[in-house]
């Protein structure tokens, strides 16, 4: 079994977030109960975001310091804090205070879901963009 992560709930991840979204990630989140389109934002390129509210996360609970969705959250969230530089290559987020707790084993999985999470979304994001006749402004 994948050991994981030893996250310590600091919330930078949750501020300032410009985490894309899959169509599976919003569908899950309507069927919790939010509208479609109130947490998230389609932006040029055709990739749905989630917004942001007083510089944290929509999801994120302030009085409480959590994600209200935490078991439901973006597949993005879960992978998080891995991320991939333009050349594809896996990297921890030096955001993350607990980055160095990630095991070999993990980062590989990890990325792996990541570019399989992308490939999804740029595929998802061109078909917007051919049904509103918009082309990825790169």
């Amino acid at each position: 079994m994948l050991s994981a992560m030893r996250c310590t709930h600091c919330t930078k991840c949750c501020q300032d977030t410009r985490m894309e979204l899959s169509a599976a990630d919003i569908a899950r989140l309507v069927r919790r109960g939010y509208v479609d389109g109130s947490f998230y934002r389609v932006d040029h390129d055709g990739i749905p975001r989630l917004v942001n509210v007083d510089g944290y996360c929509f999801f994120f609970d302030l009085g409480k310091g959590r994600c209200r969705e935490y078991a439901s959250r973006p597949l993005g969230c879960v992978i998080y804090p891995i991320n991939l530089t333009e050349d594809g290559e896996a990297v921890i987020d030096d955001v993350c205070p607990e980055g160095e707790s990630i095991s070999h084993e993990e980062l590989v999985e990890k990325a792996a879901r990541l570019r399989k999470l992308l490939r999804t979304i740029d595929a998802e994001a061109a078909v917007r963009r051919r049904s509103r006749g918009g082309h990825r402004l790169c």
